[in-house]
């Protein structure tokens, strides 16, 4: 894919800009939306070669195929940048595709209807700051996709978010609540061996420091 020649990077980036990205199922897709694009002062619109170390990746296709979602997938391991994230432009996804083009970066997806150059730029800035956009259709496949995972995969094999068991979510949320050994044994039907036991495991197991340390990685990861 090469870059298409109404748009030329633009020398030295100023401080507060963002370094823009692209990638294409092909130049005249994406042409004209780079070239409004680049009047912003706050974007700073990259050649290609420059891609792997940017802070965005526009990526651009008249429809996602198994080519252009292997041209995402490439262009994620390719890039230099940890805090990079994709902004995806596209005609309608397909299911099978959802998971790679997430696992890829992409945190924020338009229609093609949708992107204008206004809308575009708000998906840069939102994509650079932290936050996703997503149209409900994806939002309500992603929660869909948590809820089968944490019941049906995780529950299913004992597990809970972190890789911590529900017995140990279960000491957690009394220790959470403030009860010493002995209290969380007694609620639980355990020794107080057995209790110390778990939370042990769990700590070497998890490379935790403390049971506060515990209680705030459960916390963290939604078990408790």
């Amino acid at each position: 894919m090469t870059i298409p020649k109404i748009v030329e990077a633009r020398p030295g980036a100023t401080e507060g800009q963002i370094s823009l990205g692209w990638l294409a199922d092909a130049p005249d897709t994406a042409g004209p939306l780079l070239h409004a694009l680049q009047a912003s002062p706050d974007l700073r619109i990259l050649g290609e070669q420059e891609r792997p170390g940017c802070d965005v990746v526009l990526a651009i296709a008249g429809a996602v195929d198994d080519v252009f979602v292997d041209a995402l997938v490439e262009a994620s391991e390719q890039a230099t940048n940890p805090e990079q994230r994709i902004v995806l432009v596209s005609g309608p996804l397909q299911r099978r595709h959802l998971p790679r083009v997430f696992r890829a970066g992409v945190v924020c997806v338009l229609t093609h209807h949708d992107a204008t150059p206004r809308r575009v730029s708000r998906a840069i800035y939102a994509c650079h700051h932290g936050q996703a956009m997503l149209p409900a259709q994806l939002t309500r496949w992603l929660l869909d996709e948590i809820r089968f995972v944490q019941q049906d995969l995780l529950a299913s094999q004992d597990l809970a978010p972190g890789g911590l068991t529900t017995r140990e979510v279960e000491v957690l949320r009394y220790i959470a609540q403030g009860d010493e050994t002995a209290e969380v044994a007694t609620k639980l039907s355990y020794s107080e061996r057995t209790i110390k036991k778990i939370l042990q495991d769990m700590l070497v197991r998890l490379n935790l420091h403390n049971r506060a340390h515990a209680v705030s990685y459960a916390m963290r990861v939604g078990a408790i």
